[in-house]
């Protein structure tokens, strides 16, 4: 194997930093989260009024048939690294802002979606999937590369026309 600098490899290959790697991490647990969801029979109950809990108390919180409690019985989660069924705990695993969480895990936001006869834990799981698909910075820098070197290629091949 030859070893090359990060710089050589760059001018040939993209290269992606370790931001990337903990995004693709997270997209990858929440897909299995999502999947672990869809395959769950019986109710799934959410938590109740998250917003109206300080951060810690929210932190703190567990709850029977969650989400996360389904998430916790996987053992693949656990040796993954997942250390509860609490909030926090899911948080931490599944790289989620406060704000994600929330509208993950807490009922306000499923109101109108029990008319449609989905089994909530379809709805979580969309929703989770959601969540797996958003790009990181990264990501929409190499896009926006991408993007413009498509452009200047077709400018140049219009210059030597």
């Amino acid at each position: 194997m030859e070893r090359r600098a990060i710089q050589e490899l760059a001018r040939k290959a993209r290269v992606y930093g370790p931001e990337y790697a903990e995004w693709a991490l997270r997209r990858r647990r929440l897909e299995k989260f999502a999947a672990l969801l869809e395959s769950t029979e019986g109710p799934v109950r959410l938590f109740s009024t998250m917003e109206c809990y300080s951060k810690r108390e929210r932190l703190a919180m567990r709850l029977e048939r969650s989400p996360l409690a389904l998430a916790w019985q996987d053992a693949e989660f656990r040796r993954d690294g997942l250390r509860g069924d609490s909030v926090g705990a899911g948080v931490e695993f599944f790289n989620l802002s406060m704000r994600e969480a929330h509208g993950l895990l807490c009922d306000c936001g499923y109101g109108g979606m029990a008319m449609f006869r989905t089994p909530l834990s379809h709805l979580v799981a969309q929703r989770a999937r959601r969540l797996a698909a958003k790009r990181c910075w990264t990501e929409w820098r190499h896009l926006f590369a991408d993007w413009a070197d498509a452009i200047a290629t077709r400018i140049g091949a219009r210059a030597s026309v």
